[in-house]
């Protein structure tokens, strides 16, 4: 009985080890530069604001679940967030092309929002300044 619960915190262990180890992707070929994951880049960057759910905090920050400014042509949201607006910070040192496209993307397809997919050359023409490299090995990531 003195064994039984050391016994089963060992087997939950490996299992989860196992588990974790079945899941992990698997790194690149040398050089490669991963795909920014859309939940991922909208969790990483965008979530601690305006929420997992997208419906914001009321008062503070903007829901983005049912926006105009998010459903609308994609020149608006794209500018929002390489240069920041009211208490939002500017994105464009910090998320690269490909990461702001994929994030807008994520949030003008989620929640009941239908909008057409923003691409890392709409970006591209409307930042001004310098993208952040994308093959750095530090990841990027704002705030």
């Amino acid at each position: 009985m003195r064994y039984t619960i050391p016994v089963a915190f060992a087997a939950a262990t490996l299992a989860v080890a196992g588990f974790a180890q079945t899941t992990h992707t698997p790194p690149l070929a040398s050089g490669a530069s991963p795909a920014p994951s859309a939940l991922q880049t909208f969790t990483d960057n965008c979530a601690a604001c305006h929420q997992p759910d997208g419906k914001g905090i009321r008062g503070a920050f903007p829901a983005l679940a049912g926006s105009t400014l998010v459903t609308g042509k994609p020149a608006g949201a794209i500018l929002v967030v390489l240069n920041g607006r009211g208490g939002m910070p500017a994105f464009k040192g910090d998320l690269t092309n490909a990461q702001i496209a994929t994030a807008l993307t994520f949030v003008r397809t989620s929640w009941g929002n239908a909008a057409t997919p923003v691409t890392p050359a709409q970006v591209a023409a409307l930042r001004t300044g310098d993208a952040p490299d994308p093959s750095s090995k530090k990841p990027i990531q704002a705030n």
